[in-house]
């Protein structure tokens, strides 16, 4: 399926794609929840008050025409019940004709339904699937929250490799939750122990667009680590730091997804193949 150009419309709609990166911190599973579709909401209502009321008549025309992110925001807001009756059987249905067609942000939002159990009986191992999918072809959230679940055994084993290995890819990919992970396992020295390395990452996340809550963390464990670094090795960091964001900016960029279809059973355990496979070339 070839995505057609895109209307003012679905181009207006899109702003709700921009809700994905409003929760910067890990919540319990139902705040989570909440946030993540809460969010969506506020960016719909936003949207759909603004673009007047020919917008969801555009969308469903560019989806019919084949636009996949037409498709995805269909879905959102059918889950949503903005400008639609809430109906979760065609939230599913445009999730999944947006993943045929290589939506890296359906696979995301189809991964949240299956964690959650909204509108299908909750799934840890589909879930898992999504996440990685949507890793897979980029998208920052599918790989921290990939990492959050192997690193605890939800929906795939337990396996502390792949989350650091995970981690480490969404901290190189930009997202600051992972690089603040990553800075407290090389305090920790769980794996290896570097202090520089651990301050460098901090003073990256300190340099990107955080919630309050979260900037007030990182600044905090800035302090306490600076301390035990001294001014020389503080300085060291910092050339650290320049180094990596240098090396993030030079990181070739993902393919685009290709036409997927709905897991299979044995989908999950597929993914996780896939993934070991993957940790191996993105191990530090």
């Amino acid at each position: 399926m070839k995505p057609t150009r895109t209307s003012f419309a679905v181009i207006a709609a899109s702003a709700l794609l921009a809700a994905s990166g409003a929760q910067a911190a890990p919540l319990g599973p139902k705040r989570a929840s909440d946030a993540y579709w809460e969010a969506r909401e506020s960016a719909a209502l936003s949207v759909m008050a603004n673009a007047g009321e020919n917008v969801l008549q555009s969308l469903l025309s560019a989806a019919d025409a084949g636009d996949v992110e037409a498709m995805n925001l269909l879905g959102v807001l059918y889950v949503l019940g903005v400008q639609v009756a809430s109906d979760y059987s065609k939230a599913l249905h445009w999730f999944q004709q947006a993943i045929d067609g290589g939506s890296v942000s359906a696979m995301h939002n189809l991964a949240q339904l299956y964690l959650f159990g909204i509108g299908v009986p909750r799934d840890y191992s589909n879930a898992f699937h999504w996440f990685q999918r949507s890793a897979a072809y980029g998208s920052v959230h599918g790989m921290y929250s990939a990492a959050v679940m192997a690193e605890n055994g939800v929906g795939t084993p337990r396996d502390i490799r792949i989350a650091r290995a995970m981690y480490r890819d969404a901290a190189e990919s930009g997202f600051a939750p992972a690089m603040v992970w990553l800075s407290d396992e090389l305090a920790r020295g769980a794996d290896k122990r570097d202090l520089v390395e651990a301050y460098a990452w901090l003073q990256i996340a300190s340099q990107s667009e955080l919630a309050v809550e979260l900037r007030i963390v990182v600044l905090a464990k800035m302090e306490d680590l600076g301390s035990r670094l001294g001014p020389d090795r503080r300085n060291d960091a910092r050339a650290r730091a320049t180094h990596i964001v240098t090396t993030m900016k030079a990181r070739a960029p993902r393919p685009s997804a290709p036409d997927v279809r709905a897991p299979t059973p044995s989908s999950p355990e597929t993914s996780r193949r896939a993934l070991l496979m993957r940790v191996s070339a993105v191990q530090p």
